[in-house]
């Protein structure tokens, strides 16, 4: 690469290698992704769908992509919600395949985006390999109200491959390049918050791998940094501001910081330590990646790990799905590291009698194989141990709402009133139910629990509903 202190670019596989390596990725994802179908709706998606785009409806949907400033709640969420719905109803099937088909698309970008930053193929194969199925992201894969996860995740690697693609050549961004740069840019931001770093993370990719030349590059990340502000100005001070719901209040404080670490290790490398463990781990990360000779590759993971978990880092009980783009940053870092010690160990073993005619590459292989067999079994031991319960219980009293309203199958005028005396909810999910079964804006739903109208109103309602003994009634 031009203008800067970076590795080689590694050549490419020989193509039949390639194709076997995609092949297997493709089966390890389906593999492991294999019992999504099964999964019912989470609470949280009734909420999304309804609330926040399905009764605001489709033109606000379509104007909040660009109005970031207004701080509209993850626009890009009601794109993946409102086209589902409008063909498959509340049928949760089809929303876990187009979440399964986001996430598989995110494993080819970070595949790619390993090989733009310079890993080899075994690596970036890797790297690949920990994208498609994560046990300690286990919610980001079966629970579909975290798609805003995935979805921020995939724009934020696009945005990340299309920029690191251009410079990789030594290249600036030409006006339209930087206009569909731009674009990832907002379609990240309009997915989620973790978006908001990455103006940060280009500066380090500029610094680290075009270090005589970066100053010559920043329009675009001025450009990426002037989109972050105004859609951070929308979070704090917009329309739907995201810092006035519960658990989006930042506290800025030590401990509250050393408990993300706590958890992010916990999730992300399966190490539950205490604050000792956390000082070797960082000590050790940072020893790898700034060490005289090491890698660009490490010490770009090293600064995207560092940055890219501030926007949850202050913010309580954030966990697995949350962590999906640290945790590709630290996926990017250990296997680049696996495969350097691969080779490496393969080099030694071939000096030894017992390895002599075996060829380094074959070595390198089977050490991978075997590093490969271990991640496989500890993440299906955690699936069936511990993520398979909580899939099989997910939102099951909302499933068992779902398919009482369908044996039910009741029907109201347009501007309609509906009331339902008792549901077996705490909050409002049974509104968000009603709504998306009527699927008619003009239609009013209340809950007697939570906003009662007087009785003489309820009796000329068009249908009113009850829950006894575990069964919605449709009372009349």
């Amino acid at each position: 690469m031009k203008g800067g202190l970076v590795d080689e670019r590694p050549r490419s596989a020989p193509l039949p290698l390639r194709i076997a390596c995609g092949l297997f990725l493709g089966g390890w994802f389906l593999f492991f992704s294999r019992g999504v179908l099964a999964v019912h709706f989470s609470p949280d998606d009734m909420m999304n769908l309804d609330n926040f785009y399905w009764t605001p409806g489709v033109r606000r949907l379509l104007y909040s992509q660009f109005l970031i400033w207004r701080g509209y709640y993850r626009p890009m969420g009601g794109l993946f919600y409102l086209p589902v719905f409008s063909i498959w109803g509340l049928n949760p099937a089809p929303y876990h395949v187009v979440l399964s088909l986001v996430l598989a698309a995110n494993v080819c970008l970070l595949y790619r985006l390993a090989r733009v930053l310079g890993a080899n193929e075994r690596a970036a194969f890797l790297v690949a390999l920990v994208a498609c199925y994560h046990a300690g992201l286990a919610n980001l894969y079966y629970n579909t109200a975290f798609v805003y996860d995935a979805l921020c995740g995939g724009f934020y690697l696009a945005a990340l491959v299309y920029y690191c693609g251009i410079r990789a050549g030594g290249q600036a961004l030409a006006a339209r390049q930087m206009g569909i740069f731009a674009a990832l840019v907002v379609c990240a931001l309009n997915s989620k918050e973790m978006a908001l770093t990455l103006p940060g993370v280009l500066l380090a990719y500029e610094f680290l791998y075009h270090p005589k030349t970066w100053r010559g590059a920043l329009r675009p990340v001025a450009i990426a940094a002037v989109l972050t502000l105004l859609d951070l100005y929308g979070k704090i001070f917009g329309h739907d501001a995201l810092t006035g719901m519960e658990g989006y209040r930042p506290v800025f404080t030590w401990r509250r910081f050393l408990d993300y670490q706590k958890t992010f290790l916990g999730d992300a490398a399966f190490w539950h330590a205490g604050a000792a463990g956390l000082i070797v781990f960082w000590i050790l990360l940072s020893y790898l990646a700034w060490r005289p000779g090491a890698r660009t590759l490490l010490r770009f993971a090293w600064a995207m790990l560092l940055l890219t978990p501030l926007p949850i880092a202050f913010l309580p009980g954030k966990s697995q799905a949350c962590l999906y783009i640290p945790t590709l940053a630290l996926a990017l870092f250990a296997a680049a590291i696996a495969a350097d010690l691969a080779r490496a160990m393969a080099r030694i073993l071939t000096r030894e009698p017992l390895f002599r005619r075996l060829r380094q590459p074959l070595l390198a292989a089977a050490l991978s194989a075997a590093v490969i067999f271990y991640w496989g079994r500890e993440n299906l031991h955690r699936q069936q141990v511990l993520v398979k319960p909580v899939m099989a219980a997910l939102g099951s009293q909302t499933w068992q709402v779902i398919e009482q309203m369908r044996a039910l199958d009741p029907h109201v005028r347009p501007h309609s009133h509906v009331v339902f005396l008792n549901d077996p909810f705490t909050e409002w999910d049974m509104l968000f139910i009603a709504d998306l079964w009527f699927h008619d804006r003009s239609v009013t739903v209340h809950l007697q629990r939570l906003n009662p109208i007087p009785i003489g109103d309820v009796a000329r309602a068009a249908a009113v509903f009850d829950y006894r003994d575990g069964k919605l009634i449709l009372v009349r």
